[in-house]
């Protein structure tokens, strides 16, 4: 879990040095994930209609994510962008309220006023503070409602389908909907043969630090799980001040750590009572 947390620190790093486009890079990694999805597929890929249907809207919006998050990167500090985009077990929270009615706790609530109040003293300069921007914090923030629809539907698939098979569909439909973005872009294909090795070796580290995530999660405890996952901005962090010697602004570091406390608040299971035994 902790090589994991690791790796996916480094993507976006990765993300400010890629060959190609924020766009592009979104979609040479889906691309070249999609046969390897297939390939674990030990059964038919097909779905249910209405199942086919919600995978591709899924999916659309997961390419949605990757594309505002990786422009993101390019526009604001590392810190922010990352941190702004974990916004979204909130913004979950109160779609499950408007949409299936499933009640927001005491906890949930407060949590997320806190990470709000971060979110605002992040972003009240960022205008004006050097390698911040107001335009890439909204796009962070943007890109963490599109990851939000589509972990909503793909949880819900997940529950009454093959993981396998929905992970492949979503993946697929996610990469054509980073396609036409990509083509848009000045730099969509790479120019050099170490560019094709460079996104090649992003998209192999990316399957990576996915498949070790979900392998301890059947060992760590989901409230833990989501707590490591935090550590993912202070990884991404001191690797963009060491090797894109980007120092994160004051309002972005005090602004980071409110936010990470109502995450933190918001999130955190509430510890079962121990049960007495009967008197003997």
């Amino acid at each position: 879990m902790v090589l994991a947390v690791i790796l996916t620190g480094v993507g976006p790093v990765l993300v400010r040095n890629s060959p190609v486009d924020p766009a592009a890079t979104a979609f040479w990694r889906l691309l070249i994930a999609t046969p390897i999805a297939l390939f674990l597929i030990r059964r038919s890929v097909l779905l249910p209609t209405r199942a086919m249907f919600w995978a591709a809207v899924g999916g659309l919006l997961l390419a949605g994510d990757l594309c505002f998050w990786n422009a993101a990167l390019m526009r604001t500090t590392i810190l922010e962008g990352t941190i702004l985009v974990m916004v979204y077990p909130l913004i979950a929270a109160v779609a499950n309220y408007l949409i299936f009615k499933e009640r927001i706790t005491l906890r949930v609530g407060v949590g997320g006023a806190i990470a709000f109040l971060g979110l605002l003293l992040m972003v009240s300069q960022a205008s004006s503070s050097a390698g911040s921007s107001l335009e890439g914090d909204l796009m962070a923030v943007a890109a963490a409602f599109f990851y939000t629809g589509s972990l909503l539907i793909s949880a819900r698939l997940c529950r009454v389908y093959d993981t396998q098979i929905v992970s492949f569909w979503l993946i697929f439909w996610a990469a054509v909907g980073s396609a036409l973005p990509a083509l848009l872009e000045l730099r969509t294909f790479p120019e050099h043969p170490f560019g094709w090795l460079y996104i090649l070796g992003y998209a192999l580290l990316t399957l990576t630090s996915y498949s070790l995530f979900n392998r301890g999660l059947k060992i760590v405890p989901t409230g833990l799980a989501s707590l490591m996952g935090y550590g993912q901005p202070v990884v991404a962090t001191v690797l963009g001040f060491f090797l894109l010697h980007e120092a994160p602004t004051l309002n972005g570091v005090l602004g980071s750590i409110v936010i990470v406390i109502g995450l933190v608040l918001a999130t955190r299971q509430p510890q079962a009572k121990a049960v007495e035994p009967p008197p003997a």
